[in-house]
């Protein structure tokens, strides 16, 4: 696959990516609410936002390469493994009702860690606009923000709604800006 239509395939991703977000957050709350079948909704949206994950991270890793070639590697392969990984174990979950709910919410957790690298690469490389960076970073301290609130104390945990309702709100912004940069480049 040549660079155009990587570039042009990670920002259909981060389309998609930022629709699946939305869904899912919706269909979590509703699901919270009065049950399935918002559940399984919101678990199809995690899948989605795996696989389109893997697909925005090996964009990301190309465009930073040759500026920080350690650094992106090591941010490709955490994040690709980790969203590899939620979207298995969230298809488990579709499929036969297997849950893995911790592992997922580690998964997003190394995502946003992802996300916060390769912001920071962003804002200091100028590999897109400094602006872009900073709302990857912000994402991904959300996402990194509900792990450690799950981790000290479950989904009721202060941090777990912080990091939530940044990650909401930063995640699909980056992601929608995300692709219209990659998309306006080919």
């Amino acid at each position: 696959m040549n660079r155009n239509s990587l570039f042009r395939l990670a920002g259909w991703s981060g389309y998609v990516s930022a629709a699946a977000t939305i869904i899912g957050a919706v269909t979590l709350v509703i699901f919270f609410s009065v049950g399935d079948p918002f559940g399984i909704m919101n678990d199809i949206s995690s899948v989605i936002i795996g696989l389109t994950g893997i697909i925005i991270l090996f964009a990301m890793y190309q465009l930073h390469r040759s500026v920080a070639p350690v650094m992106s590697l090591v941010a490709f392969i955490v994040g690709a493994l980790a969203m590899l990984t939620a979207a298995v174990v969230q298809s488990l979950l579709v499929i036969n009702g297997t849950n893995f709910g911790m592992i997922v919410t580690v998964s997003f957790g190394l995502y946003g860690l992802s996300l916060i690298a390769y912001g920071y690469l962003t804002v200091v490389n100028e590999t897109l606009p400094r602006r872009l960076g900073w709302w990857g970073i912000v994402a991904g301290i959300g996402y990194v923000l509900v792990i450690t609130g799950f981790i000290l104390g479950g989904e009721n945990h202060p941090l777990t709604y912080i990091g939530g309702l940044a990650s909401v709100i930063a995640y699909p912004t980056w992601a929608i800006w995300l692709g219209r940069v990659l998309l306006k480049s080919n």
